[in-house]
């Protein structure tokens, strides 16, 4: 499961706020206390969320990166426990990204956190303050031919809900409900590929059954095909299936390749 929330706050702004403990109940409405036992969160921090009705939970951070912006925790009430993992990115304009994700088969068991789980990012990257660097983000858009652009509507990837976005550390894929997100650093390489043949490709995204490549293919022309150093989630939300590459159908594949710092 994957939530994600874009607002004006800036990346750095956000960061402070996501690993401050003592801000939570500020912009997650369902928060009303945190127990902690550091100030800042670091490994092996620890305590406890307290929430409406008497309901808590306790919790230990397991990684924090403040370079990439990314942590993640254990989350536990009685026996049960799901691993949770967050990341914060630059968005265009100034603004910032922030991203929850459940992994495995927690995410199917915790579809109905995915409402309060979404406020709670919207309060986190919805006011501006504090830090307010603008970080660089480059924009692409993807290529639609006709025909593809068809095929994909009823999916809702249209050129309104599809963007890719290379910023100082993160590449970023929106398509349609699809999200890819990986560090620029899991990025091995790429070369421009095309002739794709359109019933292998158009519509939703498309898993290759040769080596679980993802396709984010809106032509059938030419896209970027990158590799990964690590396989990262994209077409299942339950980020069970990963994927050592994607292929890209952006206008302008060497550009893409350009703001990635790859040579092809």
């Amino acid at each position: 499961m994957l939530v994600e929330a874009q607002g004006p706050a800036s990346a750095g702004e956000a960061w402070r706020r996501f690993t401050t403990p003592g801000t939570w109940p500020d912009w997650a409405q369902l928060i009303t206390h945190v127990e902690s036992s550091d100030p800042v969160l670091a490994v092996g921090t620890s305590g406890r969320v307290h929430g409406p009705a008497g309901v808590a939970v306790d919790f230990e951070i397991t990684r924090v990166d403040p370079g990439r912006r990314t942590w993640s925790w254990t989350v536990r009430r009685g026996p049960a426990a799901v691993v949770m993992d967050h990341h914060v990115v630059a968005a265009p304009a100034g603004g910032s990204r922030a991203f929850l994700r459940v992994p495995g088969r927690a995410a199917a068991l915790l579809q109905p956190y995915r409402v309060p789980a979404g406020a709670a990012l919207r309060g986190l990257v919805g006011e501006p303050g504090g830090e307010t660097t603008v970080e660089p983000v480059t924009s692409f858009d993807f290529a639609y031919a006709p025909s593809y652009a068809r095929a994909a509507r009823p999916f809702g990837i249209t050129p309104r809900t599809t963007t890719v976005e290379v910023g100082p550390s993160w590449l970023y894929v929106r398509y349609g409900p699809w999200r890819l997100l990986t560090p620029r650093s899991n990025i091995a390489g790429a070369e421009v590929t095309g002739g794709f043949g359109f019933a292998k490709t158009a519509g939703p995204p498309h898993l290759s059954l040769s080596d679980r490549g993802v396709s984010f293919t809106t032509n059938g022309d030419r896209a970027l095909c990158l590799r990964f150093h690590e396989p990262v989630p994209a077409i299942d939300p339950t980020a069970t299936i990963r994927h050592p590459g994607a292929t890209l159908a952006v206008a302008e594949p060497e550009r893409l390749a350009e703001a990635l710092d790859l040579d092809l």
